[in-house]
């Protein structure tokens, strides 16, 4: 990092020239190889996937995603020969639609005419999954069925490729993040140059890796939400990062030091700590490939590709930016929100100071705080929300309501049980066998008639249960019919015949079961690795294993905060929800590989002037009370971007499951920056002392070499020996006058 910054401040030209190239070429290879998101979702070797593998297989015409068109007479039945009018007449234009398969009219299939005669289900089906639908295709047949919309009959659409056809592209939510941001920057900073450069730093780092992210869906499955949530960790992260190197790089302005110079040693300091920290978020989000699901490890992916080069902006582009702006980074400023550095005059040191002084009752107030918070947590309940908790200005939204009212509840989320023999054809006793051990389940509403396939070897039989997809009874349902009614249509059907419980509800069922099934792994990676790293940076063992312990602590209080927000139901309505649900399967898993890195960045940020002070003068306390005083404000500063950040996702956000995230990230940033960063660390560590640290020679030898700290010049050295020397003489016991 040295050279490195050496290079930067002697050649920033040059450092500005290789992005400049680097941005053309990124534009032009995105263009040539970029590749398409989707959401195609496979779980490997559960029973769902298999089942979707068999339908596949046998039922060629049925593989491709279904849109449902719900006709609705409020005031007379859809058999009034208007309404079957504009149903055919939608139906025949649908067919003409490129990607449509079929089109089944309500007769063509039972159970699509709700039983009071008002509401009936047009099915459109789709070649393809909806992932892999042009849009456009969705599109038009929705507006075609728009047009038959009259003041008496309402028709709106539900289904896989409705929702992929409502996801809406980055927007209000970015810029209102970003609104919030520089706003933040200008009370942070006190001057407008120095407030937008963070912004003009966080936007090319996310520009760039929204481009490998294209790229890397040429090759890989990438989630259709990988831009939104790189966009929400791209800004927060990129202005971060920018942050602490502009303010180390303001101090040393503030101290006389040439602007040149000031920028070798950002680098050189905030820098090595900015390249360390972003280290850590990406091992963190790569430890996602532990799950076994391939769609969220390549959106860990994603997002540690966003990561990686908002690190890599933050240490070359913007001190070479620096560099060249020098000491008019402060032009513009503002009249009463001046910047000033911190250090041992500042508020935050005095605050330090006072946890000195009782460092034990401190540590038990945050600590006990902290594990209040995270008793909702033990509460948690994993699944996938449905389309019930959309705003009502999504036609998917309208159309679940209407078949949860017209048809019950279970039908928006139907499971189906696939009976397959590859010995031979079906018997219809058999068939009639398995479906009256599937309807002694309470919890089924009604087994439809079996579907066979050409060969009739096997049946798609139909499951509708009594709740809805989102409800804990429907995952249940699927557990009790694997564990008990299929065992009992086994006994009632030919040897070699397998049954498969399928549908959506199984399927995320099955992700919550892998999910918790590979966690141990996922934690041992994430936690081992990011407790190494820290032990081969700070030579301690002391030092990583608290922050571990107090990163934990967080994590959990965040997961206790949505659970009270999305479970319970506490205040739900102030985000813009009317229905509680479960927390998304996938969302603990994410936020903690997300969070254990964010968490570690402001341990590294304030360790590291922490360490650089204890280094220079060898006195604990006084290093911890600096440490504190120098880097509070800019962790507070950085905390609340990310909070502006991630909460404008929260209270602008449509999909409920940005709005959980966001929600999360945001108030966990919040506990991580203020009770455990500037209360529970200065209080363990004046607690532990000299202790924070200690580490066995032995493992001292075995760990490679690893420092953030920055090159200590011969004179500090010799300061610091004096002053160590200085504190033990005059620490020593003085003999009494009267002996």
């Amino acid at each position: 990092m040295e050279r490195w910054s050496v290079f930067v401040a002697e050649h920033p030209w040059r450092v500005i020239f290789l992005w400049i190239v680097t941005i053309i070429l990124a534009a032009m290879a995105v263009r040539s190889w970029g590749g398409s998101l989707t959401d195609s979702f496979t779980v490997p070797g559960t029973e769902s996937q298999a089942a979707l593998d068999l339908l596949v297989e046998r039922y060629p015409a049925r593989s491709g995603s279904e849109l449902l068109a719900v006709f609705h007479r409020a005031d007379g039945t859809i058999q009034e020969p208007s309404v079957q009018r504009a149903m055919e007449e939608f139906a025949r234009q649908a067919r003409s639609i490129d990607e449509v398969a079929a089109v089944d009219l309500p007769g063509v299939r039972p159970g699509n005419v709700s039983p009071d005669g008002r509401t009936a289900i047009v099915r459109v089906v789709f070649d393809k999954l909806a992932n892999n639908l042009d849009t456009e295709n969705i599109g038009n047949v929705i507006r075609i069925g728009e047009t038959y919309r009259t003041e008496g009959l309402q028709i709106d659409f539900g289904g896989e490729p409705v929702r992929e056809y409502e996801t809406e592209p980055p927007g209000t939510s970015e810029l209102v993040g970003l609104a919030a941001a520089l706003l933040i920057l200008i009370v942070g900073f006190g001057s407008i140059i120095a407030a937008g450069m963070p912004i003009v730093s966080a936007l090319v780092g996310l520009g760039l890796g929204t481009v490998g992210v294209l790229l890397a869906a040429a090759y890989l499955d990438i989630s259709t939400i990988a831009p939104t949530f790189g966009a929400m960790l791209g800004i927060g992260v990129g202005i971060d990062y920018a942050l602490f190197v502009i303010a180390r790089y303001r101090e040393q302005l503030a101290a006389g030091v040439d602007p040149r110079e000031a920028a070798r040693a950002s680098v050189t300091t905030a820098g090595r700590a900015v390249a360390f920290a972003g280290s850590i978020v990406v091992v963190a989000l790569l430890g996602l490939f532990a799950i076994g699901i391939p769609l969220i490890a390549n959106l860990g992916l994603a997002a540690a590709l966003v990561v990686l080069l908002e690190m890599l902006v933050a240490v070359s582009l913007l001190p070479s930016m620096l560099v060249l702006i020098g000491r008019r980074i402060d032009r513009f400023s503002i009249p009463r929100l001046r910047y000033t550095a911190g250090g041992e005059h500042g508020r935050w040191y005095r605050f330090s100071r006072r946890i000195e002084r009782r460092p034990w009752l401190y540590l038990v107030i945050a600590s006990g705080i902290l594990i209040a918070l995270m008793i909702p947590a033990f509460d948690i309940e994993m699944g996938v929300s449905d389309d019930g908790n959309r705003p009502t200005t999504y036609t998917s939204r309208r159309a679940y309501d209407l078949i949860a009212t017209g048809f019950g509840p279970g039908v928006n989320g139907a499971l189906f049980a696939m009976v397959d023999n590859p010995s031979g054809p079906l018997r219809p006793g058999e068939l009639e066998r398995v479906r009256h051990a599937l309807m002694q389940d309470e919890g089924v509403a009604a087994v439809l008639p079996p579907d066979l396939s050409a060969n009739g070897e096997t049946a798609l039989i139909p499951v509708i249960p009594t709740t809805a997809p989102q409800q804990v009874e429907s995952r249940e349902l699927v557990s009790r019919l694997r564990e008990s009614a299929v065992p009992q249509a086994l006994q009632s059907v030919s040897p070699d015949t397998r049954i498969l419980i399928a549908g959506s509800t199984a399927a995320f069922e099955d992700v919550t079961n892998k999910l918790v099934s590979r966690l141990p792994y996922f934690f041992v990676i994430v936690i081992g690795v990011s407790v190494l790293l820290l032990m081969m940076a700070f030579r301690s063992i002391v030092v990583p294993l608290k922050a571990a312990l107090m990163n934990m602590l967080a994590i959990g209080a965040s997961i206790g905060f949505i659970v009270a927000i999305f479970q319970w139901g506490w205040g739900l309505s102030l985000i813009g929800l009317d229905r509680t649900g479960p927390i998304e399967s996938f969302l603990p898993m994410f936020m903690f590989a997300l969070l254990f890195g964010l968490s570690m960045d402001y341990e590294i940020f304030l360790l590291s002037r922490i360490r650089e002070h204890w280094l220079e003068t060898g006195d604990s306390g006084e290093s911890v009370a600096f440490g504190i005083g120098a880097s509070a404000r800019v962790i507070t500063a950085a905390a609340a971007i990310l909070i502006a950040v991630f909460g404008s996702f929260a209270f602008f956000g449509d999909e409920r499951a940005v709005k959980e995230f966001g929600m999360g990230m945001a108030f966990a940033i919040f506990i991580d920056a203020t009770l455990v960063r500037l209360v529970l660390v200065p209080a363990f560590m004046q607690i532990a002392g000299p202790a924070n640290w200690y580490m066995p020679q032995w493992l001292d030898n075995i760990l490679p070499g690893l420092t953030i700290d920055p090159p200590i010049p011969v004179r500090t050295r010799v300061r610091r020996m004096i002053g160590i020397a200085l504190h033990m003489v005059l620490a020593r016991p003085q003999k009494s006058a009267l002996r």
